[in-house]
């Protein structure tokens, strides 16, 4: 289940990516609660500070219930780096968290928009042997952070969600494809949170580096392809778009993160 969750918040990055609507500098805090068989695994919430030159990002997962009683896992993540029409250039990107009891920690820095140097703490190999990601896997990745970020900016600016980007978070490399859906009519959150009319983008996400080499629970699910879907909609007025639910299958199901609250 861990490495399912691992992933999810991962892919949790597309709801810490929003864009920028205005030249001065934005503060957002989005609140989601995330479900796996109608409980609760995770809540989630995050701050962005974002003008048309910066983005700032603060995200915070934490397991709840009997997921958070078997397996106790808080996490912290920052990315900052600036904005231009082109692209997006990250400056840092730094992830900290428990899990049962242990210190997870990432630390990457930049260099020109490339990644200069990475910090793991456990290292690759202490991380159930991780298999290294080499320098020459690195050219052109973003974390996940910067890398959805630009992705959902384009749907902000009038655009579809039709791309990819090539990723890395620090012990794992990975490639996320999407395929626009076109608008559709969605109702999140419990009690609702939006209802209306959101564009519906379909993703795969797969890993290609960066694998264990001893899984220690549950099926080896690496390699395998993971199928999700995201909602982007406009909230509130004078407000950016922004991700009001996601969901991922795994060999536990439907995973289901929805949008709580959201605060300008």
């Amino acid at each position: 289940m861990i490495s399912h969750l691992r992933r999810l918040a991962l892919l949790m990055g597309l709801l810490a990516a929003l864009p920028a609507a205005a030249q001065d500098q934005r503060r957002i805090a989005i609140a989601y609660d995330v479900y796996t068989g109608g409980l609760q695994v995770v809540e989630f919430g995050l701050d962005l500070a974002l003008s048309a030159s910066r983005y700032d990002v603060l995200t915070r997962l934490k397991t709840r219930g009997v997921y958070g009683a078997l397996f106790p896992w808080e996490q912290v993540s920052r990315g900052s780096g600036q904005v231009s029409t082109a692209k997006l250039a990250p400056l840092s990107y730094e992830q900290r968290g428990q899990f049962r009891g242990r210190e997870r920690v990432v630390e990457i820095g930049y260099a020109n928009g490339r990644v200069a140097d990475v910090r793991l703490e456990p290292t690759a190999l202490d991380d159930n042997d991780r298999e290294p990601v080499l320098d020459d896997q690195l050219a052109g990745v973003v974390d996940p952070l910067a890398g959805v970020l630009g992705l959902i900016i384009r749907v902000n600016d009038g655009g579809h969600c039709a791309g990819r980007y090539e990723g890395f978070d620090g012990r794992r490399r990975f490639n996320i494809e999407f395929v626009d859906r076109g608008i559709e009519r969605v109702e999140v959150g419990r009690p609702v949170a939006f209802a209306g009319d959101a564009r519906g983008c379909d993703f795969v996400y797969r890993q290609t580096g960066g694998f264990v080499r001893r899984v220690t629970w549950g099926e080896d699910r690496q390699r395998v392809p993971q199928l999700g879907r995201v909602w982007l909609a406009n909230v509130a007025a004078r407000l950016p778009i922004v991700p009001v639910k996601i969901e991922v299958e795994s060999n536990w199901g439907r995973t289901i993160a929805s949008m709580r609250k959201l605060e300008p």
